[in-house]
């Protein structure tokens, strides 16, 4: 997950100079994403999305953790399950928050893509923090993102879709878990980043 906020934070960092596509989904929707960063191992990460409540989680099968991301709510935690734990943390509610502003973005039109199975319209997307591609579908799923900022670059490409209901458990951390209050900046530091 970490190397996804500087993919997704190049959406988020203009003005909008037009009516920016739909970037979200509209739909419920699961999807798995191939990441690829320059230096580190590729990864495979699985999105589950609840549109009418635009709450999403991600899983992480190598870590073994998920993040659950509240987007009205301007909130994100990491669950990681072999501890019993919910970590709550600033760093993750930050990138609600630039997912929140990404209608702000330049985006420009550059023709037709394919990726998983489903057409979509590739755009340039311009910000004052770095520049990107990326392959939208008319319902807002990210088929394709390509992009470079001041964190770095990343490659992500669905290789699957599923449009599908999502139950709600999904979405809210396990009963029984502790919370973990981290001040700003610690997440960062215990995971080494």
């Amino acid at each position: 997950m970490k190397f996804i906020g500087p993919a997704l934070l190049l959406l988020s960092a203009a003005p909008a100079v037009a009516s920016p596509p739909a970037y979200l989904p509209t739909r419920d929707v699961s999807i798995t994403y191939d990441l690829s960063v320059p230096g580190h191992r590729d990864a495979t990460y699985q999105l589950a999305y609840d549109a009418a409540d635009q709450r999403a989680r991600i899983d992480d099968p190598a870590q073994g953790t998920y993040f659950l991301v509240n987007l009205p709510d301007n909130t994100a935690q990491l669950v990681v399950p072999a501890l019993h734990s919910t970590v709550n943390a600033p760093d993750l509610s930050a990138l609600t928050q630039q997912l929140n502003s990404a209608g702000q973005a330049r985006f420009t039109a550059l023709g037709p893509g394919h990726y998983a199975g489903l057409s979509c319209e590739k755009y340039l997307v311009l910000g004052e923090q770095g520049t990107g591609t990326a392959c939208l579908t008319p319902d807002g799923v990210i088929l394709h993102f390509t992009g470079h900022d001041s964190h770095g670059s990343a490659d992500i490409t669905a290789t699957s879709v599923t449009y599908q209901h999502n139950p709600g458990y999904l979405f809210a951390p396990p009963q029984g878990n502790s919370s973990i209050n981290l001040p700003p900046g610690m997440l960062q530091q215990l995971l080494g980043k």
